[in-house]
């Protein structure tokens, strides 16, 4: 059994966003149904992977969240441009 997951390059392993997306200029992140700290590695992997200037839709279900994405923006230079409720979800939009 060890060697079978050693193995098995199929499934992705480690912490990481539901999905990243490009609409409209944007890079959205989905990292909803995560909690701490999950979301946040998620987030910050995501994010490295990002071209930098372009503005970022954090997509959340995890209000919390909104204050640690808020000191780890500061840590790290990211502009951190707003958290705003939409219908069943929270969108923190940011710019790298």
């Amino acid at each position: 059994m060890f060697l079978s997951r050693l193995f098995n390059k199929t499934k992705p392993t480690g912490i990481q966003a539901n999905s990243i997306q490009y609409k409209n200029n944007k890079a959205i992140v989905d990292v909803r149904g995560q909690t701490c700290p999950g979301y946040l590695l998620a987030i910050n992997k995501a994010v490295t992977a990002i071209e930098p200037e372009t503005e970022i839709n954090l997509l959340i279900s995890y209000p919390p969240c909104g204050d640690d994405v808020k000191a780890w923006c500061k840590e790290r230079e990211i502009k951190f441009l707003s958290v705003d409720k939409e219908e069943e979800r929270w969108v923190i939009r940011i710019k790298k």
